[in-house]
């Protein structure tokens, strides 16, 4: 598809200067961002996209100038967003941003009953147009960016006020306007939450069927990793791949001591000072003393008060009949989680389960309605 528009990139005074003046002049601005998770140690905003009446502009986060007034512009204060959830992270830890309003359009093409939800099929769908998909996996860190990357970058907010437009006259239609209010609002909270650090990072899936020993050379291991690629500035899975970190772990568990030639083949680039503190490592985890290798964990424990089977599986066919009715994904009306909540054995009332499910208030209404057709 060729842009057919110009668009603005704002890497300096006068384009950003440019730019705020726009922004003051409408009530609503189409966003989107682009991140850097394959390239580079720590995740990092790249670009944010703006589109607002005919214009388009692309905002450098990586240029050298103040940007946090662009969130504090009329047009900031309403969004809308395609898959709001991760744009709306990014912007909060960069620059502190929640806007009053978000309109995802993902979201809102879920409660009209869409199959498909990528930006690119509903495009298609509505517009007959075609987005370039050339650039998902590219580096936005490049300066300057190519022009096809910018292209890329660009179509990811054109289409969204029309889009958002569509989608809103079916979501009144079908009374499901509300649904959507609320749970972007939801999503806008959660954006701001961060998650707790974990207590052992280096326990990744797969690790809890180690045995103590491989866990220690494991954890030295993985330790080792997360210092080179700091160093590097890569993904620690571009140092090495979690399926090579096991399979070298296989390989010396059954070793009392170090020894280089029972490694597999390693990365081409473990070479010269990054080998020998390779070796090093193993070396020193060899020599840990037994008592202060990491302890195994067993499964964890059933919940002490599981759900009731019976009631679940009912539960559950009510919500896919309800959902089959409403034309919606069944998890939008309850997850798994929020099933075995409602399914909780005991004298409760369902007013009790609804608040342990931790529902919205239009997913508690549904509810209720599924209860009156079905405990009638």
């Amino acid at each position: 598809m060729s842009f057919e528009h110009p668009y603005t990139i704002v890497d300096n005074e006068s384009s950003l200067q440019a730019l705020l003046r726009e922004l003051e002049f409408y009530d609503i601005a189409a966003v989107d961002t682009e991140a850097d998770p394959m390239f580079h140690y720590a995740v990092s905003l790249c670009l944010v996209q703006i589109t607002i009446g005919d214009s388009h502009w692309l905002v450098d986060p990586l240029a050298n100038i103040d940007l946090s007034p662009i969130f504090k512009t009329r047009a900031m204060q309403h969004i809308i967003l395609h898959g709001a959830d991760y744009d709306l992270r990014l912007l909060w830890q960069r620059y502190q941003y929640s806007p009053k309003s978000v309109f995802d359009t993902m979201l809102a093409a879920k409660f009209v009953g869409e199959e498909k939800l990528g930006l690119a099929d509903l495009v298609y769908k509505y517009f007959q147009k075609s987005l370039e998909k050339g650039n998902q996996k590219a580096d936005w860190t490049k300066r300057p960016l190519p022009e096809d990357m910018c292209n890329y970058a660009m179509h990811d907010t054109v289409f969204l006020h029309e889009l958002c437009a569509l989608l809103g006259e079916r979501l009144l239609e079908k009374k499901r306007f509300p649904w959507l209010t609320e749970t972007c609002s939801e999503l806008l909270e959660h954006a701001k939450v961060s998650a707790p650090p974990k207590k052992d990072p280096w326990r990744i899936n797969g690790s809890s069927r180690l045995s103590a020993k491989s866990l220690n050379l494991f954890k030295h291991l993985w330790e080792w990793r997360e210092k080179e690629a700091k160093e590097m500035d890569r993904p620690p899975y571009k140092v090495l791949s979690p399926d090579l970190m096991f399979l070298i772990v296989k390989k010396l568990s059954a070793l009392s001591e170090f020894d280089a030639n029972a490694l597999p083949k390693l990365p081409r680039n473990f070479n010269g000072k990054r080998l020998e503190s390779f070796y090093e490592m193993f070396k020193t985890a060899f020599q840990e003393p037994s008592e202060k290798w990491p302890n195994v964990y067993c499964r964890p424990a059933p919940p002490l008060n599981p759900p009731n089977a019976e009631l679940l599986d009912i539960l559950k066919n009510w919500r896919d009949k309800k959902a089959a009715s409403l034309s919606l994904d069944s998890s939008m009306l309850a997850n798994r989680i929020q099933l075995i909540a409602l399914a909780t054995p005991g004298n409760i009332s369902w007013e009790e389960r609804f608040e342990n499910a931790h529902f919205m208030i239009w997913q508690k209404n549904i509810w209720i309605e599924i209860l009156q057709q079905n405990m009638n």
